[in-house]
């Protein structure tokens, strides 16, 4: 069944299992892409009914209730209610549900603590999962109009951009002789827990109740209920895009555009601004300037005066001017000039970090079949060492896999303290092509960091945003370079490219952050095994909707 767009008064749909998710998909994106081409018209009445319309939409409403409870990592964290919804049948209770704006009031979100570096603890508030849902609906409607409006270097928490983009822009500012050599590294204190509500609600003219009563709506902790004052909660769906609301227009302040929008390179422009570039992710940002003086008497007043209308200051630990050749550290990476030659290297302190995860892994795993503690360490290992893959981590790929084998050594010599080096090499260790020492059992074997393959990351263009309907073929081919950069075997990469990297299932085209799944055509309790032609790359809602459909029990639905 295919849901519309149009607002209706009864839901009609029988079956979470039976929703078309390429038409929700496709009925939402083409709103979205209208709202975005009337916030570059500035057609702003056709922007706020488009906007209210999809708030209306059963196609947002059944998305919005998807991505949290069967995508988002905390789709299994409730709320101050204690609900979750984790079957198709609750899924479908809660669609059944008035998921209207008009009346709604959202009950107090759930205070939980998570360790930051340093040993300090950062503050997450955690809404009900019935008000995530109501979030996602708004911030749908919301977020196309902010992207045709959002600064060019603005990168954190947005659609089609990640770290890299911001690290690579970093380079292009600083690599060349004659570039500005002066860095300030700037962190905003306590950003999402100091926002200002009233500037904040100032330019959200649509949905204004909504949003304040969100913000409004206090934090429950130890049984007892606080007002909220100032701030967003971290763990809100929205509360991201709010933040980044409240920030835009700080790379305006240093003359970032011409009168007509478009982007002007900072060695274009006029006055103390020549030279002077902004690169922020979230409420982390960098500001290079061709002198010292600049950064203090020109960019630190500014900087600050912009962030006392939002009620937010600078963090006097984190925030210091260095110069290129001193380096410093940004998104987990050191970027420092060597010789004349700019490198972006992983900060040896996450190095650390990750090689810390490794060995608890290892650690609370001693008895553990191989098998098991594989599957453990793989991810990680492979997940941290795709994150460093477009900078200069070669070194430090072959460090961490020494580190590694003296890892696993060691945790299989302790199984067997009476064998010879000889019996546990044969034990637990094979020989693969030229790699020798390569730690596995059966048919897994460990990850290696070395063989992750260095690739340039090809930074997001300055106002491209994944809205834009006249950038389609741009996104595509991005999604593919990143969908197949992901891919850790040879055969799941044939598998994705025979599919033109889209869903065998739904025909939708796979994101870089899709959580894909490979579904055995013919399954392996009959027989079937893993090669290219049994295989069909699925999302991960996909792959479920798929077993319901067929009566098939499945551990995650």
């Amino acid at each position: 069944m295919k849901p519309f767009i149009e607002q209706t008064d009864e839901h009609t749909l029988p079956r979470w299992q039976d929703v078309d998710w390429h038409a929700v998909e496709e009925n939402v994106r083409r709103v979205q892409e209208r709202i975005f081409r009337a916030t570059q018209r500035q057609d702003w009445p056709r922007v706020r009914c488009l906007q209210k319309l999809l708030a209306r939409s059963t196609s947002n409403k059944l998305l919005a209730i998807r991505r949290v409870t069967q995508e988002n990592q905390g789709k299994r964290t409730p709320g101050v209610d204690g609900k979750v919804y984790d079957s198709p049948e609750a899924r479908m209770a809660l669609f059944q549900e008035d998921l209207s704006l008009k009346g709604y009031r959202p009950k107090p979100v759930r205070r939980v603590y998570i360790p930051k570096p340093g040993g300090k603890e950062r503050p997450l508030g955690i809404p009900t999962v019935k008000d995530r849902v109501m979030q996602a609906i708004v911030k749908a409607a919301l977020e196309p109009e902010w992207e045709a409006r959002f600064e060019p270097n603005s990168y954190g928490f947005r659609p089609g951009r990640c770290t890299m983009d911001a690290i690579e822009q970093i380079f292009a500012v600083l690599h060349q002789e004659g570039s500005s050599a002066w860095i300030l590294d700037a962190d905003i204190s306590g950003c999402f827990d100091h926002i200002a509500h009233e500037p904040l609600l100032a330019r959200t003219p649509v949905f204004r109740t909504t949003i304040r009563r969100w913000l409004k709506a206090g934090v429950v902790e130890l049984g007892h209920l606080t007002e909220t004052q100032a701030g967003t909660p971290q763990g809100g769906v929205i509360s991201p895009l709010l933040a980044n609301i409240a920030l835009d227009g700080m790379e305006r302040l240093f003359g970032c555009e011409t009168p007509d929008g478009r982007y002007l390179l900072p060695t274009k422009r006029k006055g103390p601004n020549k030279g002077v570039s902004l690169i922020r992710y979230a409420d982390d940002f960098v500001v290079t300037a061709p002198r010292r003086e600049v950064l203090e008497a020109h960019v630190i007043p500014h900087l600050t005066n912009f962030l006392a209308k939002r009620g937010l200051t600078l963090s006097e630990a984190k925030t210091g001017i260095v110069h290129r050749d001193e380096g410093f550290h940004f998104l987990g990476f050191t970027i420092r000039r060597y010789r004349r030659k700019l490198l972006v290297t992983p900060q040896k302190e996450k190095v650390q970090a990750h090689l810390r995860r490794l060995k608890a892994i290892l650690d609370g795993n001693k008895t553990a079949t191989v098998e098991h503690v594989i599957g453990q360490l793989n991810p990680v290992i492979w997940g941290w060492a795709g994150y460093y893959r477009a900078s200069c981590a070669s070194a430090t790929y072959s460090t961490v896999s020494h580190r590694l084998w003296q890892m696993t050594w060691r945790w299989a010599k302790r199984r067997h303290p009476n064998k010879t080096s000889q019996w546990v090499y044969e034990r637990y260790y094979r020989r693969e092509g030229m790699r020798n020492w390569v730690f596995g059992a059966g048919r897994k074997t460990l990850r290696d960091p070395k063989r992750m393959h260095i690739r340039r990351h090809a930074k997001v263009r300055h106002y491209h945003s994944p809205y834009d309907p006249a950038l389609r073929d741009y996104w595509a081919r991005r999604k593919r370079r990143a969908v197949g950069g992901q891919a850790n075997s040879w055969s799941k990469l044939q598998v994705l490219r025979r599919q033109a990297y889209r869903c065998e299932h739904c025909r939708l085209a796979f994101d870089a952050d899709s959580a894909i799944d490979y579904h055995h055509a013919t399954p392996r309790a009959a027989g079937g095994d893993d090669r290219v032609d049994n295989l069909m790359a699925l999302h991960g809602h996909c792959h479920r909707q798929l077993h319901q459909r067929r009566g098939y029990r499945v551990f995650e639905a």
